[in-house]
Protein backbone atom coordinates (compact mmCIF):
# COMPACT_ATOMS: atom_id res chain seq x y z
CA UNK A 1 0.00 0.00 0.00
CA UNK A 2 2.97 2.00 0.78
CA UNK A 3 6.55 2.46 -0.91
CA UNK A 4 9.25 1.62 1.31
CA UNK A 5 11.65 4.62 1.48
CA UNK A 6 15.26 3.95 2.07
CA UNK A 7 18.37 5.43 3.51
CA UNK A 8 21.63 6.33 1.28
CA UNK A 9 24.07 3.91 0.13
CA UNK A 10 22.05 0.99 1.23
CA UNK A 11 22.95 -1.91 -0.88
CA UNK A 12 26.75 -1.04 -0.01
CA UNK A 13 25.87 -1.62 3.71
CA UNK A 14 23.45 -4.26 3.69
CA UNK A 15 26.19 -6.10 1.60
CA UNK A 16 28.74 -5.92 4.38
CA UNK A 17 26.64 -7.52 6.55
CA UNK A 18 25.85 -10.70 4.55
CA UNK A 19 28.54 -11.03 2.35
CA UNK A 20 31.49 -10.86 4.68
CA UNK A 21 29.86 -13.02 7.28
CA UNK A 22 31.78 -16.30 8.38
CA UNK A 23 30.79 -19.42 9.42
CA UNK A 24 32.17 -22.58 10.73
CA UNK A 25 31.23 -24.67 7.67
CA UNK A 26 32.77 -22.05 5.05
CA UNK A 27 36.20 -23.13 6.49
CA UNK A 28 37.59 -19.81 7.06
CA UNK A 29 35.78 -18.03 3.72
CA UNK A 30 33.33 -15.33 4.01
CA UNK A 31 29.77 -15.51 2.36
CA UNK A 32 31.02 -14.14 -0.75
CA UNK A 33 34.12 -16.17 -1.20
CA UNK A 34 32.07 -19.54 -0.73
CA UNK A 35 29.21 -18.37 -2.98
CA UNK A 36 32.12 -17.63 -5.36
CA UNK A 37 33.45 -20.88 -4.98
CA UNK A 38 30.80 -23.45 -4.77
CA UNK A 39 27.47 -21.61 -6.36
CA UNK A 40 28.37 -18.88 -9.00
CA UNK A 41 28.48 -21.19 -11.39
CA UNK A 42 25.45 -22.48 -10.67
CA UNK A 43 23.31 -19.73 -9.88
CA UNK A 44 25.30 -17.52 -12.56
CA UNK A 45 24.65 -14.19 -11.16
CA UNK A 46 27.08 -12.08 -9.12
CA UNK A 47 26.16 -12.42 -5.03
CA UNK A 48 25.85 -8.42 -5.38
CA UNK A 49 23.05 -9.00 -7.59
CA UNK A 50 21.14 -11.54 -5.69
CA UNK A 51 21.49 -9.85 -2.58
CA UNK A 52 21.27 -5.97 -3.06
CA UNK A 53 19.76 -6.27 -6.88
CA UNK A 54 17.34 -3.55 -7.09
CA UNK A 55 13.05 -5.19 -7.68
CA UNK A 56 13.47 -5.21 -11.72
CA UNK A 57 17.02 -7.50 -11.35
CA UNK A 58 15.67 -9.82 -8.33
CA UNK A 59 12.63 -10.50 -11.07
CA UNK A 60 14.81 -11.32 -13.56
CA UNK A 61 16.69 -13.85 -11.48
CA UNK A 62 13.69 -15.04 -10.62
CA UNK A 63 12.39 -15.52 -14.34
CA UNK A 64 15.44 -16.87 -15.14
CA UNK A 65 15.71 -19.93 -12.91
CA UNK A 66 11.96 -20.08 -12.32
CA UNK A 67 11.28 -22.74 -9.61
CA UNK A 68 14.20 -24.77 -10.91
CA UNK A 69 15.89 -24.47 -7.41
CA UNK A 70 12.16 -25.08 -5.20
CA UNK A 71 13.45 -28.67 -3.41
CA UNK A 72 16.91 -28.10 -4.17
CA UNK A 73 18.46 -28.12 -0.39
CA UNK A 74 21.89 -27.41 -1.39
CA UNK A 75 20.56 -23.81 -2.65
CA UNK A 76 18.62 -23.70 0.21
CA UNK A 77 21.38 -24.52 3.01
CA UNK A 78 23.06 -21.02 1.92
CA UNK A 79 19.84 -18.76 1.46
CA UNK A 80 18.65 -20.02 4.65
CA UNK A 81 16.76 -16.81 6.33
CA UNK A 82 16.87 -18.11 10.29
CA UNK A 83 17.10 -21.67 10.61
CA UNK A 84 19.77 -22.88 12.80
CA UNK A 85 18.61 -26.42 11.86
CA UNK A 86 15.81 -28.25 9.50
CA UNK A 87 14.31 -31.69 9.46
CA UNK A 88 16.02 -31.54 5.53
CA UNK A 89 19.10 -29.94 5.47
CA UNK A 90 21.75 -28.41 8.02
CA UNK A 91 22.53 -24.72 7.05
CA UNK A 92 25.57 -23.13 5.86
CA UNK A 93 25.07 -20.07 8.19
CA UNK A 94 22.38 -19.71 11.28
CA UNK A 95 20.74 -16.79 13.07
CA UNK A 96 21.36 -14.12 10.45
CA UNK A 97 17.81 -12.79 11.09
CA UNK A 98 18.66 -10.74 13.96
CA UNK A 99 21.76 -9.09 11.93
CA UNK A 100 18.91 -8.54 8.74
CA UNK A 101 15.83 -7.24 11.46
CA UNK A 102 18.58 -4.77 12.89
CA UNK A 103 19.34 -3.59 9.91
CA UNK A 104 15.85 -2.78 8.69
CA UNK A 105 15.52 -0.74 12.33
CA UNK A 106 18.31 1.29 11.59
CA UNK A 107 17.99 2.05 7.78
CA UNK A 108 14.57 1.60 7.03
CA UNK A 109 11.99 3.81 8.82
CA UNK A 110 9.86 1.84 10.36
CA UNK A 111 6.24 2.98 11.74
CA UNK A 112 3.42 0.80 10.41
CA UNK A 113 3.10 -1.92 8.03
CA UNK A 114 4.26 -1.36 4.52
CA UNK A 115 1.32 -3.74 2.94
CA UNK A 116 -1.81 -2.53 4.66
CA UNK A 117 -1.32 0.75 6.62
CA UNK A 118 -3.04 -0.69 9.49
CA UNK A 119 -0.78 -1.70 12.18
CA UNK A 120 1.86 -0.15 13.81
CA UNK A 121 5.01 -2.30 13.76
CA UNK A 122 7.81 0.15 15.03
CA UNK A 123 10.80 -0.63 17.17
CA UNK A 124 11.06 -0.22 20.89
CA UNK A 125 13.15 -0.72 23.62
CA UNK A 126 13.06 -3.67 26.69
CA UNK A 127 15.70 -3.46 29.47
CA UNK A 128 18.37 -2.54 27.12
CA UNK A 129 17.79 -4.34 24.57
CA UNK A 130 15.68 -3.15 20.76
CA UNK A 131 12.74 -4.73 19.84
CA UNK A 132 10.57 -4.47 17.06
CA UNK A 133 6.92 -5.15 15.74
CA UNK A 134 7.86 -6.17 12.15
CA UNK A 135 7.50 -9.70 10.48
CA UNK A 136 10.01 -9.53 6.79
CA UNK A 137 7.69 -10.80 4.76
CA UNK A 138 9.26 -12.40 1.15
CA UNK A 139 7.68 -10.56 -1.82
CA UNK A 140 8.62 -13.83 -4.02
CA UNK A 141 8.19 -16.58 -2.31
CA UNK A 142 11.10 -17.82 -0.62
CA UNK A 143 9.42 -21.75 -0.74
CA UNK A 144 9.45 -21.33 -4.17
CA UNK A 145 12.66 -19.16 -5.06
CA UNK A 146 15.16 -20.15 -1.80
CA UNK A 147 18.04 -18.23 -3.74
CA UNK A 148 15.93 -14.62 -2.99
CA UNK A 149 16.06 -15.62 0.23
CA UNK A 150 18.27 -13.00 1.63
CA UNK A 151 17.54 -10.41 -1.13
CA UNK A 152 17.25 -7.27 0.56
CA UNK A 153 14.52 -5.52 -2.06
CA UNK A 154 12.56 -9.07 -1.43
CA UNK A 155 11.84 -8.04 2.39
CA UNK A 156 8.70 -6.14 3.16
CA UNK A 157 8.46 -5.20 6.76
CA UNK A 158 4.73 -6.00 7.53
CA UNK A 159 2.39 -7.09 10.05
CA UNK A 160 2.06 -10.87 11.46
CA UNK A 161 -1.46 -10.89 10.03
CA UNK A 162 -0.14 -9.73 6.02
CA UNK A 163 2.60 -12.00 6.37
CA UNK A 164 0.95 -14.89 7.84
CA UNK A 165 -2.39 -14.78 7.65
CA UNK A 166 -3.35 -13.29 4.50
CA UNK A 167 -1.45 -13.10 1.97
CA UNK A 168 -1.74 -15.16 -0.88
CA UNK A 169 1.01 -17.19 -2.11
CA UNK A 170 -0.82 -18.00 -5.00
CA UNK A 171 -0.44 -14.51 -6.16
CA UNK A 172 2.61 -13.35 -7.42
CA UNK A 173 3.52 -9.59 -6.26
CA UNK A 174 5.75 -9.68 -9.17
CA UNK A 175 4.10 -6.36 -10.56
CA UNK A 176 3.29 -4.87 -7.49
CA UNK A 177 6.18 -5.04 -4.67
CA UNK A 178 6.55 -1.95 -2.40
CA UNK A 179 9.82 -2.08 -2.64
CA UNK A 180 9.62 -1.40 -6.63
CA UNK A 181 11.06 2.37 -7.47
CA UNK A 182 7.60 1.93 -10.03
CA UNK A 183 4.96 1.37 -6.99
CA UNK A 184 2.43 3.73 -7.11
CA UNK A 185 -0.38 2.28 -5.39
CA UNK A 186 -1.64 5.07 -2.95
CA UNK A 187 -1.36 7.58 -6.25
CA UNK A 188 -3.50 5.21 -8.08
CA UNK A 189 -5.76 3.56 -5.58
CA UNK A 190 -8.13 5.39 -3.85
CA UNK A 191 -10.14 4.75 -0.48
CA UNK A 192 -13.73 5.54 -1.45
CA UNK A 193 -17.61 5.39 0.42
CA UNK A 194 -20.46 4.42 -1.08
CA UNK A 195 -23.84 5.11 0.53
CA UNK A 196 -25.76 2.09 1.13
CA UNK A 197 -28.72 4.13 3.20
CA UNK A 198 -31.75 4.39 1.17
CA UNK A 199 -32.13 8.21 2.70
CA UNK A 200 -28.98 8.88 1.30
CA UNK A 201 -26.96 9.96 5.08
CA UNK A 202 -24.24 8.45 6.67
CA UNK A 203 -24.94 8.50 10.35
CA UNK A 204 -23.29 4.77 11.30
CA UNK A 205 -21.68 2.07 9.93
CA UNK A 206 -24.13 0.27 8.34
CA UNK A 207 -25.19 3.32 6.54
CA UNK A 208 -22.81 2.48 3.65
CA UNK A 209 -19.12 0.56 2.80
CA UNK A 210 -15.92 1.71 1.73
CA UNK A 211 -13.78 0.02 -1.05
CA UNK A 212 -10.37 0.61 -3.08
CA UNK A 213 -10.66 1.93 -6.22
CA UNK A 214 -8.17 1.99 -8.86
CA UNK A 215 -9.24 4.67 -11.89
CA UNK A 216 -8.65 3.78 -15.23
CA UNK A 217 -6.96 0.10 -14.76
CA UNK A 218 -6.81 -2.78 -12.40
CA UNK A 219 -3.07 -2.81 -12.32
CA UNK A 220 -3.68 -3.63 -8.17
CA UNK A 221 -6.43 -5.85 -8.05
CA UNK A 222 -4.85 -8.79 -7.10
CA UNK A 223 -2.96 -6.89 -4.12
CA UNK A 224 -5.69 -5.75 -2.91
CA UNK A 225 -7.72 -9.38 -3.18
CA UNK A 226 -4.29 -11.28 -1.96
CA UNK A 227 -4.40 -8.73 1.54
CA UNK A 228 -7.44 -8.87 1.98
CA UNK A 229 -7.69 -5.20 1.95
CA UNK A 230 -11.33 -4.57 1.29
CA UNK A 231 -12.59 -7.02 3.88
CA UNK A 232 -10.35 -5.93 6.76
CA UNK A 233 -11.12 -2.17 6.04
CA UNK A 234 -14.72 -2.75 6.85
CA UNK A 235 -13.64 -2.89 10.75
CA UNK A 236 -12.64 0.50 10.12
CA UNK A 237 -15.21 2.01 9.24
CA UNK A 238 -15.79 3.88 12.32
CA UNK A 239 -13.17 6.28 11.44
CA UNK A 240 -14.60 7.37 8.65
CA UNK A 241 -18.07 8.14 10.64
CA UNK A 242 -16.24 10.20 13.19
CA UNK A 243 -14.83 11.88 10.48
CA UNK A 244 -18.38 12.42 8.49
CA UNK A 245 -19.64 13.94 11.79
CA UNK A 246 -16.55 16.20 12.30
CA UNK A 247 -16.54 17.69 9.04
CA UNK A 248 -20.06 18.50 9.98
CA UNK A 249 -19.33 20.63 13.30
CA UNK A 250 -16.40 21.70 11.53
CA UNK A 251 -17.20 23.26 7.95
CA UNK A 252 -14.43 25.50 6.24
CA UNK A 253 -16.31 28.78 7.89
CA UNK A 254 -15.50 27.17 11.68
CA UNK A 255 -11.85 26.34 10.27
CA UNK A 256 -11.07 29.46 9.12
CA UNK A 257 -12.65 31.04 12.30
CA UNK A 258 -9.79 28.53 13.97
CA UNK A 259 -7.49 29.84 11.95
CA UNK A 260 -7.50 33.50 12.90
CA UNK A 261 -8.06 32.89 16.25
CA UNK A 262 -4.80 30.02 16.56
CA UNK A 263 -2.86 31.68 14.48
CA UNK A 264 -2.32 28.84 12.93
CA UNK A 265 -2.65 27.72 9.04
CA UNK A 266 -5.71 26.07 8.03
CA UNK A 267 -4.11 22.96 7.20
CA UNK A 268 -2.45 23.05 10.96
CA UNK A 269 -6.18 23.16 11.92
CA UNK A 270 -7.00 20.36 9.56
CA UNK A 271 -4.35 18.23 10.85
CA UNK A 272 -4.76 18.85 14.47
CA UNK A 273 -8.75 17.96 13.69
CA UNK A 274 -9.09 15.06 11.57
CA UNK A 275 -5.22 13.35 11.66
CA UNK A 276 -4.44 13.94 7.71
CA UNK A 277 -0.82 13.25 7.09
CA UNK A 278 0.76 14.37 4.04
CA UNK A 279 2.22 11.75 1.18
CA UNK A 280 5.59 11.56 2.96
CA UNK A 281 4.25 10.96 6.42
CA UNK A 282 1.82 8.16 5.09
CA UNK A 283 3.70 5.05 7.01
CA UNK A 284 3.92 6.89 10.32
CA UNK A 285 0.75 6.57 11.43
CA UNK A 286 -2.18 3.36 11.01
CA UNK A 287 -5.07 4.28 8.88
CA UNK A 288 -3.38 7.09 7.40
CA UNK A 289 -4.12 6.37 3.31
CA UNK A 290 -7.75 6.03 5.01
CA UNK A 291 -7.94 9.52 5.97
CA UNK A 292 -6.66 11.13 3.69
CA UNK A 293 -8.44 9.72 0.83
CA UNK A 294 -11.62 9.91 2.96
CA UNK A 295 -10.59 13.61 3.33
CA UNK A 296 -10.47 14.42 -0.49
CA UNK A 297 -14.14 13.50 -0.35
CA UNK A 298 -14.89 15.90 2.69
CA UNK A 299 -13.40 18.78 0.80
CA UNK A 300 -10.41 19.12 3.08
CA UNK A 301 -7.49 18.67 0.95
Amino acid sequence: MLKIKYSLNLENSYYEIIAKSKADKFKGLTFEEYYNKHYKKTLIYELKEILCGDFDKIVEIKDFHKTKYKNDNTVKKIFNYDKAKTTKFIPLISKLQPKISKFFEENVEVHTCYYCNTDFINKFTKGKETKNAFTLDHVLEKADYPFLALSLYNLVPSCYVCNSKVKDSKIPFDKFSPTNKDFDFDEKVKFKSFISNPNLQIEKEEDFYIKLIEHYANKYDKYIESLNLNNRYDYHKYKVVEMIQKRREYPDSRIKELSDLTQKTQEEIKQDLFGIYLNEDLHKRPLSKLIKDISEELGLT
